[in-house]
This record gives C-alpha cells, sequence and structure tokens, in this order.
C-alpha cells in the first residue's frame, strides 16, 4: 500500500494513512484488524459504500468527491454493519470512531490527500 497524510489546507488532520492499491485491498480493507492507532486512517478507492463485516472495533466513516470535498460522513459505524451509499463519493478514509468530531470535520469540508 501507498503512504499518504490527509490535510485540511496547511493542517494535517491523519498523518499516516495507507492508500489501497488492489482489489484485494479495498476488499479487505481492515477486516480482521485487532485494532488500529489515533492517527491512522485508510482511503479506499474508488469506493461509494463500506461494510463492517468481521471487524472488530466502531469506525467514522469519510466519503469524499474527486475534489476532496466531504460528501457525508458515517459516524461510530459498530462491526457487522452496512454504511451508507454515496453515489457521487469516489472514495471513502476510515478511521477511528470519534476521530471526525475530535477533528471537527464537516460535510462540505475541503480535504486533500498527499
Amino acid at each position: 500500500m501507498e503512504k499518504a497524510t490527509l490535510r485540511k489546507g496547511d493542517t494535517v488532520l491523519i498523518p499516516d494513512v495507507d492508500v489501497t492499491a488492489s482489489f484485494l485491498e479495498r476488499f479487505r480493507g481492515l477486516m480482521f484488524t485487532p485494532s488500529i492507532p489515533d492517527g491512522y486512517g485508510l482511503l479506499i478507492r474508488p469506493c461509494n459504500q463500506i461494510h463492517m463485516m468481521n471487524m472488530k472495533f466502531p469506525l467514522d466513516v469519510i466519503y469524499l468527491s474527486e475534489d476532496g470535498t466531504v460528501l457525508h460522513i458515517d459516524e461510530n459505524i459498530r462491526p457487522w454493519k452496512i454504511g451508507k451509499t454515496v453515489k457521487q463519493a469516489v472514495g471513502v478514509v476510515e478511521v477511528n470512531a470519534g476521530t471526525c468530531a475530535r477533528l471537527g470535520l464537516e460535510t462540505g469540508d475541503k480535504l486533500t490527500v498527499e
């Protein structure tokens, strides 16, 4: 997987982002992962819906447009649930539950992955 950071303007929001590069990486996502550290995210692209099958912990999911605009945020999605389908989304960033509220992320924010 490729490494990146997630920024809002000049501010680094998530310093350690893995970017999926294959169908298998997108499909597996964070399944079977026991936990992730704060400051970590997984960018799944292309993606407009996620599932929480075989997950061990809840997530916040940030749905992004082609230009990095936050289209929707699903907060605290529990294991074994299915996320919302956001038709315009081209990717999602999965982070620990509570991260979006802590960072003050909102729909309409413009983010960049570098």
